[in-house]
């Protein structure tokens, strides 16, 4: 992986937040790499700024935060200069951040087809003629052996881990250069937990995906990652 340029690198990234008028650091010195094609782990305690992390690599801090040191570049630039803009476009065309608590992330009166159509229609290139197969595709990639049954349904008629994969589905439909999962199992029980991370797995490998994987779990993302950068309250341990 060392012999190639990273595709990602944070530098010496500071995350502060403002409080009665001066702006207060929490998270200390951040510095780590995405290799292209790699599954990287970004482990340690909860409330250590993981989130905070991932939430700065695309431009999504709350109103209150902000970057006050540091760079984050990706592809010869640092993402913290982009404008409103630019950031929107990295989201939807570059990098892709699957959020704790997504579970919530579907529209529960609209069927999974409607749903991942109109995620597709954000490609600017997207084949309309042959839609169906592409939806088919993409559910049978996170696993679904019965698509069609699948496009039917509402998001109530699916378990927590069938929803997990939906939308794992729709952010892979967007074709991203980086995929960033902060904290994707949470909401999960322990099978269902260990077929999200090998499923990850799975697709880093088929598709040679770039994989952010974040998570206070660090026994269980251990098996999966090909790298483990251990985070706590300072910054970066290793």
């Amino acid at each position: 992986m060392k012999d190639v340029n990273p595709l990602l690198s944070m530098e010496h990234v500071e995350i502060s937040y403002q409080n009665q008028g001066k702006w207060k650091t929490i998270v200390h010195d951040v510095s780590f790499q995405l290799f292209p094609g790699e599954m990287v782990a970004l482990t340690g305690p909860s409330g250590c700024g993981k989130s905070l992390t991932a939430h700065a690599m695309v431009g999504l801090l709350e109103k209150g935060f902000r970057v006050t040191h540091g760079q984050i570049i990706y592809k010869n630039e640092n993402i913290i200069e982009y404008d409103e803009r630019r950031l929107q476009q990295l989201r939807r065309d570059e990098i892709a951040l699957f959020i704790q608590h997504s579970l919530n992330g579907l529209n529960p009166i609209q069927t999974v087809k409607r749903q991942m159509v109109e995620t597709l229609k954000h490609k600017k290139k997207w084949d309309k003629n042959n839609i169906e197969t592409s939806l088919y595709s993409l559910l049978n990639q996170v696993g679904f052996s019965n698509p069609e049954h699948i496009l039917s349904l509402y998001p109530f008629e699916l378990s927590g881990g069938m929803r997990q994969r939906i939308l794992l589905a729709m952010m892979l439909s967007l074709q991203p250069q980086i995929f960033i999962a902060d904290e994707p199992t949470t909401a999960l029980d322990v099978i269902n937990r260990e077929k999200v991370l090998a499923l990850l797995k799975q697709l880093q490998q088929e598709l040679k995906l770039t994989i952010l994987l974040i998570s206070h779990d660090d026994k269980s993302v251990k098996k999966y990652a090909d790298r483990v950068v251990e985070m706590d309250q300072g910054g970066i341990v290793l």
